[in-house]
């Protein structure tokens, strides 16, 4: 199938006609940080498909034309902590109906009754399922921070937006070695089928530590 969102080089087709990938990337790092922080701006009517549309069109509105809308492609990326392997991503057909699924099961949880670790652990793979639905051609991982963090100021367990921010990138040593992966990775670590033993720890204490940041600053802040 021919992908229609992208250029010849295989650049994403973008409102500023920028075809270097790396230029591009820039781009969407510097917007979208913006972006990101901003997000209480949404209007929130029910944690639903819509609300994930209405973050992705506010994080990219201003690069691609097709920003809110369901991708009407398959997708196959081959994971740099999956060497040679993809996550089996929802066919674009059946992308509502998955979405549907996943956030059925996420809305009937009862968050009260656990703890800072239990409530990131659960909500950790629950996020993963909803991420692994990939119902954007790209953006797909800040989307799902956006929405967790609105998610959990809603239910209880409010994060520190900037902490979900600063894992966005991947670091690197000086000869050019992963020294620290980036959130994307631990995704797709923790949205691994059980047979293939999903990792949801690594992803889990991004959530932890953007609880407890968030706690820390309220606290720091109430003393003042």
């Amino acid at each position: 199938m021919t992908d229609p969102y992208i250029y010849p080089n295989g650049v994403l087709i973008n409102k500023l006609n920028e075809k270097s990938y790396e230029k591009l990337n820039q781009i969407e790092a510097d917007i979208g940080f913006v972006k990101l922080i901003n997000i209480d701006s949404i209007d929130i009517n029910s944690f639903d498909e819509n609300l994930l549309k209405a973050i992705h069109k506010h994080i990219f509105e201003d690069i691609f034309s097709w920003a809110g809308e369901f991708r009407t492609v398959p997708i196959v990326k081959e994971e740099i902590v999956l060497p040679r392997y993809s996550i089996p991503y929802t066919d674009y057909k059946n992308i509502s109906k998955d979405l549907h699924d996943q956030l059925n099961e996420l809305n009937s949880i009862a968050w009260q009754n656990m703890d800072t670790k239990e409530i990131s652990l659960l909500f950790a793979r629950k996020m993963a399922l909803l991420w692994k639905v990939h119902p954007f051609r790209d953006g797909n991982t800040r989307t799902m921070l956006c929405f967790a963090y609105l998610y959990g100021k809603e239910h209880g367990f409010p994060f520190d937006i900037k902490t979900f921010a600063t894992e966005l990138n991947r670091r690197y040593t000086d000869d050019g070695k992963i020294s620290k992966f980036n959130v994307r990775d631990k995704f797709v670590l923790a949205c691994l089928d059980e047979k293939d033993y999903p990792e949801v720890e690594h992803l889990a204490l991004i959530f932890e530590k953007a609880i407890s940041n968030f706690q820390e600053y309220k606290n720091n802040n109430t003393k003042k």
